[in-house]
């Protein structure tokens, strides 16, 4: 008989552990254990070891947590590792995981947009789908949502509450169907830009570019002890000419990068010339983001800062060339 593979699901809270509270509302209460006894067959699929880490929402997660449970995954002997949180910030714990993630094994994310206590609950299925991926994909980081394998470099939260509602561009990777994993693209060979014990984070702003704003956030950047900016722009990569003269101020001491507010494509580098549109702003000293998100953006000059002071020019536009 076939050994079942031995999956690790660590649990820090969200909507798929929610129950109703004594006044208004669902808070995250429900145990890692609680969690796998609530799947019919996950016995069948893996050997589930269970632990609760934190019971939280996911928008009081930070990135050293995220850097932690990393590193105690990495010395887990498991032959793979689900992630249960919340579904509001799991596009940047992924995607932060990623960076961390040297293991040869999969590192799975999931989570829930429906409470247990709600009709077509969807926490018991996408955490069999995460403890399948985890127990059968190749190594690397996976979110797992509502039957679909999504990249934490292209996946991104589109609605607020849709089981459906992460999205990636360029489609996800891959479904599962019948317990099984059809893949849609290749699983991409990632080098982690760090080990998750030595991971340190710089603090970098993210402000979004709209209309008719000028720009009084910019110019209090320089004060408020941010080492970097990230700047969501408007379309391919453009800004109003008094943002675009404040975001150059700034790159004149500290980098400032500019990705797009928009949900697909990448930001262009040599298409449009007026003052405030791409082939300005590089000129004059800001980098683009490529294909990654502003949010993505963040988390990956703010580990490279502290990572390589000098070399993080270099190390960002090579991972946003590759999205």
């Amino acid at each position: 008989m076939k050994k079942r593979p031995v999956i690790q699901v660590f649990a820090l809270g969200g909507t798929i552990a929610m129950t109703p509270a004594q006044g208004a509302g669902v808070v995250p209460s429900l145990s890692a254990s609680d969690l796998v006894a609530a799947v019919p067959g996950l016995a069948d699929v893996a050997d589930v070891r269970a632990e609760t880490l934190v019971q939280k929402g996911s928008a009081n997660l930070d990135f050293k947590l995220i850097a932690d449970i990393c590193a105690r995954a990495a010395k887990s002997d498991a032959d793979g590792i689900v992630v249960t949180q919340g579904t509001d910030s799991m596009e940047e714990s992924s995607f932060l995981a990623s960076l961390l993630w040297g293991v040869g094994k999969p590192l799975v994310f999931t989570g829930a947009m429906r409470t247990p206590n709600q009709p077509g609950a969807d926490g018991p299925a996408n955490l069999m789908d995460a403890v399948t991926v985890a127990a059968h994909a190749p190594a690397g980081v996976y979110l797992v949502m509502n039957g679909e394998v999504h990249d934490p470099w292209r996946v991104s939260k589109e609605h607020t509450t849709s089981v459906g509602a992460f999205w990636s561009r360029g489609g996800p990777m891959g479904a599962l169907v019948e317990g099984e994993i059809h893949w849609r693209a290749p699983v991409p060979a990632r080098l982690a830009l760090s080990r998750p014990e030595a991971a340190a984070f710089a603090p970098v702003a993210l402000i979004s570019a709209c209309l008719d704003d000028d720009g009084r956030l910019l110019s209090a950047i320089a004060h408020a002890g941010y080492e970097a900016l990230v700047v969501e722009a408007f379309g391919a990569g453009h800004l109003s000419e008094i943002w675009a003269d404040k975001a150059v101020a700034l790159a004149g001491h500290m980098p400032v990068i500019f990705a797009s507010r928009a949900k697909d494509g990448r930001v262009l580098e040599g298409t449009y010339g007026y003052v405030g549109a791409e082939i300005d702003l590089i000129a004059r000293g800001l980098v683009p983001a490529g294909g990654l998100s502003g949010r993505k953006a963040r988390i990956l000059l703010s580990l490279l800062l502290k990572k390589d002071r000098d070399g993080w020019r270099q190390a960002f536009t090579s991972a946003a060339k590759s999205v």
